[in-house]
This record gives C-alpha cells, sequence and structure tokens, in this order.
C-alpha cells in the first residue's frame, strides 16, 4: 500500500522523510529550545497553505509569527491557517476536543500543535501526575484518531529536559508522546543544526541531515543568503 505525504516545503527535510509527512501518524518534533522545532512548523504550515489548502494550528507558547510565515508564503496563504491560542492547559483540552468538527468542517489538510506540551508542563506535578498524563494522553490519543479517520499529517512539537539518570534529553511527558508519535525527529544545535529519526514506522533509527535555517525556512548548510 503506497503511504502519502505532505510536504513539509523543506527539501532536505523531505529527503529524509522519503517525501515529507507522513499521512494518517502525529510525527513529533522534539529538542532544546532555539533548534527550529517553530520554524519547521510554520514552514509546512505554509507550504500546506500556499497550495490553497487549510491547515489548523494550535499554539500555545505564542511562537507562531505572520511576519515570519510572510516570509515563506504569500499573504493570500495566511488566510488559509486557523490558528487557535490555548494559554492554560484546560483550554488545549477543550480546543483539541472539538478539532475534529473543525477538521471536518474547513476540510483541513495539516494539522500543527506547537507545543503538545508547553502548558502540561506548567500544570503537572508530583501530586497530580497520573491525572495529568492521563488527560495528555486523551488529547494525543485525539489528535492520532484525527490524523487516522481524515487521513492527514499532524505535527506536533514537544519540549525536553536533561534526565540526571541518563544524562541525555528526554522528552517532556516521557512515554505519552513517544507512545502516540509514530515519527519522532530530534533537532539539534552543537557545532551544527541537525534533524535526527529517532523513530519511524518504515525509516531507520539514526538517519540524520544537518541544516540552517534562513528566511525561507529549513534549508541545506550552504543555501540562503540570510541565516537565523
Amino acid at each position: 500500500m503506497e503511504v502519502k505525504r505532505v510536504s513539509t516545503g523543506s527539501g532536505l527535510v523531505d529527503e529524509l522523510l522519503n517525501g515529507g509527512l507522513e499521512k494518517g501518524i502525529i510525527t513529533n518534533i522534539y529538542g532544546e529550545s532555539g533548534t527550529g522545532k517553530t520554524n519547521l512548523c510554520v514552514q509546512a504550515a505554509a507550504t500546506v497553505a500556499e497550495k490553497g489548502e487549510k491547515v489548523a494550528y494550535i499554539d500555545t507558547e505564542g511562537g507562531f509569527s505572520p511576519e515570519r510565515m510572510a516570509q515563506i508564503a504569500s499573504e493570500k496563504a495566511l488566510g488559509n491557517v486557523l490558528v487557535k491560542n490555548p494559554v492554560e492547559f484546560s483550554e488545549q483540552e477543550e480546543v483539541v476536543e472539538g478539532l475534529g468538527k473543525v477538521v471536518e468542517r474547513e476540510a483541513i489538510e495539516l494539522v500543527v500543535v506547537d507545543s503538545a506540551v508547553s502548558l502540561y508542563r506548567l500544570k503537572v506535578n508530583g501530586d497530580n501526575a497520573s491525572k495529568i498524563n492521563q488527560k495528555l494522553s486523551k488529547q494525543l490519543s485525539e489528535l492520532s484518531k484525527i490524523a487516522r479517520r481524515h487521513e492527514i499529517p499532524v505535527l506536533i512539537t514537544n519540549q525536553v529536559y536533561t534526565s540526571f539518570d541518563e544524562e541525555e534529553l528526554e522528552l517532556v511527558g516521557r512515554d505519552v508522546p513517544k507512545y502516540w508519535s509514530k515519527c519522532l525527529l530530534k533537532l539539534s544545535d552543537g557545532k551544527s543544526r541537525e534533524i535526527e529519526v529517532s523513530k519511524h514506522r518504515s525509516l531507520p533509527r539514526g538517519l540524520s541531515k544537518e541544516f540552517r535555517i534562513a528566511n525561507d525556512g529549513i534549508v541545506e548548510p550552504k543555501e540562503g543568503s540570510s541565516i537565523l
């Protein structure tokens, strides 16, 4: 059976993923702050919107910038992006719960959640961890259901923290986002920016590419003139 994909707008990311974001699953981009997660989300949204198709963009961190998107896409494309800005985890719950109807009514072709865990992170503590994890899992389950039912890609971002036990970066929410995300992409910014496949249904783990961020998005290391 042919796997259908949607272009991210970045040639190198599409090449890494054999054509782009896979339809029917959640793709989770994770990494430290400033590694390019939101840039990739905006670029993917701009690419879909430029084709005249609708995008549902849930922005929990205030990172979505119309000015940034206008560097990649036309002003007309901006009208195809439906943005929601929940500021509380309970508001995020409500948005996700009602998302299925929005996707059906507006014929949404891409869902973006940037970030899926920032408001969760503010809410969770040692006393309520189990309850809040259940709520996060319910949201991700709904996003997965939307992806499968409507055969569209769902792109989410995930924050990270340093695990003292393993001294490695760990996803906020740990096993919950790992379980629901069928594709995990790690962004890092050391001597060079790098995107790496950490989990995928059909690609080997560890595949990676170097990149940089230019005005027109995530590009090859030697492409672009104005670097962000």
